[in-house]
């Protein structure tokens, strides 16, 4: 439940992959729940699992990009905070995570998977990835979707409940709350008045019905390092950013680094001799 992701436990343990109760765990990072039969699903037509995707950002945040105020939060976090209805517990979750407006970028990938009658959540009950970026100087979130606008309602959904800890600047005045205001290349997602600032940004959009989890992972590594290079998120010259590094060609690379990373990462981990 959601108590137990909070105390240090992941909800998406749960067998993502066939064969689980045969898998050996592998030691990355904390709250990071990782198998052998996870790496599995880095060959293609395969869907990236939660496990994988939570590998992968806490990667990014340690490894890519340490020493920077960027906080990458694993899937399990996400959807505890997307579906959490205490607000006190949702504060203490929130704070657990370490989010807050000390931090530059943080980084949450959406999933369509799971509702709050669920006990847990699992990229089996979910079939698309999308990421959420919030930039704590804009004081806006950005929504990056590789599919359209498939995880549209989800990320509003986050944004909503993050909405008390990352605030955001005054909504476009609408005479019609419901309204979307458009624009060339992003369009604000204004649902009511109270209702946070989600940019609906320009994305490099996937091929195929499976690398979804690929492309939040390599736009989320894009984002970073423009930003690293003065170019803010959203902005023209992260877009074209975006449009140069991320590929279909990335996907494919990112499924042969990701088993590397995991193969450096626990090499690391093990108590040295």
């Amino acid at each position: 439940n959601l108590q137990e992701w909070r105390e240090g436990c992941d909800p998406t343990r749960e067998a993502h992959a066939p064969g689980r109760s045969m898998s050996s765990g592998i030691d990355t990072f904390p709250q990071v729940e990782l198998y052998t039969s996870d790496i599995k699903l880095c060959k293609a037509p395969h869907y990236l699992n939660d496990n994988l995707i939570g590998f992968a950002f806490k990667y990014l945040e340690n490894v890519m990009f340490p020493k920077t105020d960027f906080l990458f939060v694993h899937p399990g976090g996400a959807f505890v905070i997307s579906h959490e209805d205490d607000p006190e517990d949702l504060l203490d979750t929130v704070n657990g995570i370490g989010i807050s407006t000390e931090k530059k970028l943080i980084f949450f990938p959406v999933n369509d998977g799971g509702n709050t009658s669920m006990q847990f959540t699992t990229s089996s009950q979910g079939s698309h990835w999308a990421l959420l970026v919030y930039d704590s100087e804009q004081r806006k979130f950005f929504y990056y979707d590789s599919s359209g606008s498939s995880n549209r309602i989800p990320a509003l959904r986050l944004a909503r409940q993050l909405n008390a800890v990352l605030p955001c600047g005054a909504p476009q005045k609408n005479e019609d709350s419901n309204q979307t205001a458009t624009s060339s290349e992003a369009r604000v997602m204004v649902v009511k008045s109270s209702a946070p600032i989600v940019v609906e940004s320009k994305c490099p959009q996937q091929t195929n019905g499976y690398d979804c989890g690929l492309y939040a992972i390599a736009v989320a590594r894009a984002l970073a390092e423009a930003q690293l290079k003065s170019m803010k998120v959203g902005s023209s010259s992260s877009t074209e950013h975006l449009g140069k590094v991320v590929k279909p060609q990335t996907a494919s690379q990112l499924r042969d680094d990701i088993p590397k990373w995991i193969k450096a990462t626990a090499k690391n981990k093990k108590p040295k001799s």
